[in-house]
This record gives structure tokens, sequence and C-alpha cells, in this order.
């Protein structure tokens, strides 16, 4: 009896459709590892797919740990690869490349798109057109006015976000700079241009840095622990499942009863 049920056991085994259960897969089912305590649908992943997850490191134990089992995998050491790490680091270049040239990239298309919305708008009047030396096009003119008020609108915005986050936004606008005649108003838009303008230029400053300091570390990360996950394999105990209960750990014990 006990023989037949075991016999029934590995036929259920052996007939079970062999899913990834990451990218859904039932085709590839040569490359499908069994790494951990799961069963069922979730008994089986893609060595490729583990490791990409590994990389991402969620929560911060992804990479040496099942997030749904809870089992810490039993990693082995393969060799160095030199070749490997060449290749990891022609693809840092370029996905920090990538990223900084999209950000400089969107940044022109707002500055085009804020160029031709003034062109437009100064079509008839020419008063922009008439701030400037003749010799100058009337191109540089537009796109040289609207990376001011680019610069003007993002000093603005921070100058308003840090009166907000004073609680006092009203100490924040003064009470007045002679607007009862027209020169006080053109002095004070002179003077909100000029204030506004640095302050964009300083928070630009600031932020570009800090974005790029953001890229460079998310991309380092992301690719030393994808080569990581490529140097440190994950065992396979497909066919020999019995042998993950001596590397239970207390957290696997605590998720799976």
């Amino acid at each position: 009896m006990v023989h037949n049920e075991s016999e029934r056991e590995q036929f259920l085994r052996n007939d079970q459709v062999k899913q990834c259960r990451i990218c859904l897969d039932t085709d590839n089912t040569d490359s499908l590892i069994s790494p951990c305590l799961c069963s069922g649908s979730a008994a089986f992943v893609h060595r490729t797919c583990l490791d990409n997850w590994r990389s991402e490191n969620i929560r911060g134990i992804g990479f040496n740990y099942c997030d749904i089992c809870k089992f810490e995998y039993v990693i082995e050491t393969v060799d160095n690869d030199l070749k490997a790490e060449k290749i990891r680091r022609l693809k840092y270049y370029f996905f920090v490349t990538r990223d900084i040239t999209s950000i400089f990239l969107l940044t022109q298309l707002i500055i085009l798109a804020l160029t031709f919305l003034l062109k437009l708008i100064d079509k008839n009047s020419g008063d922009i057109k008439h701030q400037f030396p003749s010799w100058m096009s009337e191109f540089a003119m537009y796109y040289l006015t609207s990376f001011v008020l680019l610069l003007v609108l993002i000093g603005f915005i921070a100058f308003i976000i840090s009166c907000w986050s004073l609680g006092r936004i009203d100490r924040c606008i003064p009470n007045g700079f002679g607007l009862n005649s027209g020169k006080g108003l053109l002095t004070c838009l002179i003077i909100f241009v000029v204030i506004y303008a640095m302050i964009g230029v300083l928070v630009g400053v600031f932020y570009s840095i800090v974005i790029l300091q953001k890229i460079m570390e998310h991309h380092t990360r992301k690719l030393w622990l994808r080569q990581e996950a490529n140097k440190y394999i994950v065992k396979d105990f497909q066919g020999r499942r019995s042998e993950l209960e001596k590397y239970r750990t207390p957290m696997a014990a605590s998720a799976i009863p």
C-alpha cells in the first residue's frame, strides 16, 4: 500500500505541468529549477528569471531569500568571469548615459515647447523680440527667454514649497514694492525675475547633482547585484526536494506550516 501511494505521488509530480512562477512560461521546462520550499505552481522558476528577481533585492532580502516561503537559498559559487565583468561595466556606462541623455532631451523638449509658444504669443506685438539686439537670431531670442522662464518657474515653485514647509506662507509674500506706479511695477517684475531665476539656477544645479547621483547609485547597485546573482548561483533541488528540510530556517518554518 505504501509502495503504491509512493508511486502515485511520483506519478502526480511527473504529470504536473511545470511553469515558471515569474514569467508563467510553460514551454522552456528544461531551464526550470526548484530552489526553495514552495510547492504547486510556485515550485519552479527559470534560473534567469530568478537571477533577475534577486538582482532587484526586494525588501532588502530578495537576493538571498524566497519572498514567498522565506527559504534561504542554498548558494553555490562559480568562477569569476573577466569578460562578464567587462560587459557589466559597459552596461553600467550605457545605462547611466541613457538616463542622463533622456533627462537632457526632456528638458530641451520643454524649453522648445515654450519657445514656440512664446513666438506664437509674440507674433503680432513683438514685445519680446524688441528686448534683444538685432544681430541675434529670432530662435535664440525666444529660446533664451524660454530658458529664463523655466528657471523662474523652477525657482518660484521651490520658493513656494519652502514657504509651505515652514507653515507660514503669508510671511514669504512681500507687502509691496511701490506697486502704485508703473515704474514700481516694472522694478518689482525685474526683481521677481532675477531672484527666482537665481533660485531656479541653484535648485536646478542641486537637483541635477542629486538625480545624477541617484542614477549612478541605482545602476551600480542593480548591475552589481545582477553580476553577483550570476556569480553566486542558487542550488537546484528538483528531484531532491527531501534535502530541503535540512536547510529549513526559522523564518521559512514560520512562513510554511
